[in-house]
């Protein structure tokens, strides 16, 4: 075999793993449930609080809905804020805990309606 034939066929695996990676990521669907709130949490400063708002606000999505809901990236509705208090802060994290599930190709949906 020469070297160009190689090239084409990595090449051509390269375009196929592409495609198959499109293919997932097209298929991905978010999926959301009610929102949590941490309720308000202090701290002695404002990274602090906000640091252990988002930690409780975690702690409740993992306990209701498990860990793979508990994180804040891609949650929907995001609301986190802060307000001095005294000699710190309070925040609060609220937020509806989402997580990413695979949507069932279409044959995939067909073959079990059809019973196939």
């Amino acid at each position: 075999m020469d070297a160009s034939h190689g090239r084409w066929r990595n090449a051509a695996a390269a375009v196929a793993m592409l495609a198959l990676s499109a293919d997932a990521a097209m298929s991905a669907v978010r999926v959301c449930e009610d929102s949590v709130s941490s309720g308000l949490v202090d701290g002695a400063s404002e990274r602090i609080a906000r640091a252990a708002a988002l930690a409780q606000w975690k702690a409740k999505v993992d306990l209701a809905h498990g860990e793979r809901y508990a994180g804040w990236r891609i949650a929907a509705d995001k609301l986190l804020k802060c307000l001095p208090k005294g000699d710190g802060f309070q925040c609060l994290a609220r937020a509806r805990p989402c997580t990413l599930d695979q949507a069932p190709d279409r044959r995939e949906l067909r073959q079990k309606r059809l019973g196939i």
